[in-house]
């Protein structure tokens, strides 16, 4: 498998802020850059377990710190002389060189330690070692030339601590945040990640179908919810998908953060799904009523039918993201919701611990939309009293515009009771 980074744009945004080179400690982003396993070190999440150096120069291999249980595997994905290794707490030895030799377990034991070059008085740390991982960081960067570069960090993952030893431990780079300039690059797919993506909300749709056969007056929500994780489960297993996660916010009732209980006519029904494939996390909603709509209901959908309609417009390469919030919330202020306000109607998607990732649509958000994004463009609203309110599609940007991953219609359906 190949790595999903794209080190042509990288390097173009690398350039565009001074930067001569990332190093990445999220276990998520060090697969995307390698296409290798962080390694259970990496279970901890901490700095140092395993990090990933992507020069700006495109011509300059990817390099990687990383524990040497994890060694093999990044070595194949990156080459011999582009990784460095560190130990954990996992005790190994190979075996096969004395395979059918008259030794017992043990002696093969210190045979093969030896032949691994283990220095006497060794001994593993607890987890691992950052001094360690840092001093390996300190000599990738020596061979590279990089000791006084400009090197951007993924700081909103690194923990205080974390980035205080690395100062302490390799002095001379001048390190900063580059939070930014890493969501940016991640924000146009690989094929590989936009075909997860699609499972993933194929996977999520599926689940729709199953769970709205199971609503009729009186179901409890619990129920609906677990008709939704049931139909998702059983599509994955038809098609042969691995599913690594799944995740709802389904409520029921007039209190949208309360989850709800048993469904009575004129409830508000939403769904808030996503389903996860390797890592990467699909986002979609939809609402409905058992029965008839309350009118006020039918009102705050029209409203929200208006500004998602407004959005989409804008939802296309060259424009801005900035642009999709202020048609839509212009939408929502035509239809006479003056005061209404709200901080995103959407995101980017990927493989993170939350499905939302920047970039946001948002009104600071003066950055072009691009063909490759994957977005979760929501326009939603909650009201204590009257209920949950979303429509949320997932598109893929094209060159011609936005593609809508579900088939489900858009508009408030009421349901049979």
């Amino acid at each position: 498998m190949a790595a999903d980074i794209d080190r042509t744009r990288a390097s173009r945004l690398m350039a565009e802020r001074g930067l001569d080179a990332l190093l990445l400690a999220k276990p998520e982003s060090f697969r995307w850059a390698t296409a290798a396993p962080p390694g259970v070190a990496a279970f901890f999440r901490r700095a140092g377990a395993a990090l990933v150096l992507i020069p700006a120069d495109v011509e300059a291999p990817v390099a990687a710190v990383c524990t040497e249980l994890f060694g093999p595997a990044t070595r194949a994905a990156l080459g011999d002389k582009n990784v460095f290794t560190h130990p954990d707490w996992v005790e190994t030895a190979d075996f096969r060189p004395w395979d059918g030799a008259m030794l017992s377990a043990a002696q093969v034991t210190t045979r093969a330690h030896q032949a691994a070059g283990r220095e006497p008085g060794f001994s593993r740390p607890a987890a691992y070692d950052a001094s360690a991982a840092f001093a390996a960081l300190s000599q990738l960067l020596t061979a590279r030339g990089l000791r006084r570069a400009r090197i951007g960090l993924d700081l909103d993952f690194w923990p205080a601590a974390d980035f205080a030893w690395l100062q302490h431990s390799v002095q001379g780079p001048s390190w900063s945040d580059a939070g930014e300039t890493v969501a940016l690059i991640k924000a146009v797919k690989s094929a590989r990640e936009i075909d997860c993506l699609q499972r993933a909300a194929a996977l999520a749709e599926s689940g729709m179908h199953a769970a709205l056969a199971a609503v009729t007056q009186g179901v409890h929500r619990n129920d609906i919810a677990a008709a939704w994780q049931a139909g998702v489960q059983q599509h994955a297993a038809r098609e042969g998908w691995k599913l690594s996660g799944q995740w709802e916010y389904i409520t029921v009732g007039p209190l949208p953060w309360h989850g709800g209980g048993q469904i009575t006519p004129g409830d508000v029904l939403k769904f808030d799904v996503g389903c996860l494939v390797d890592g990467y996390s699909s986002d979609s909603g939809r609402t409905f009523t058992l029965g008839q709509a309350r009118p006020r209901s039918a009102q705050i959908m029209a409203a929200l039918s208006d500004a998602f309609e407004a959005g989409l417009e804008q939802l296309r390469p060259g424009r801005l993201f900035s642009d999709v919030h202020a048609a839509a919330t212009r939408a929502m202020k035509r239809a006479g919701f003056n005061t209404f306000s709200r901080g995103h109607w959407g995101h980017s998607l990927g493989h993170d611990t939350f499905c939302e990732v920047p970039p946001f649509i948002a009104a600071q958000a003066h950055l072009p939309i691009e063909a490759g994004m994957v977005l979760a463009f929501e326009t939603p609203f909650y009201a204590d009293g009257e209920g949950g309110f979303i429509i949320e599609d997932q598109f893929l940007i094209t060159d011609q515009g936005p593609v809508p991953a579900w088939s489900l219609p858009r508009e408030l359906r009421e349901l049979p009771h």
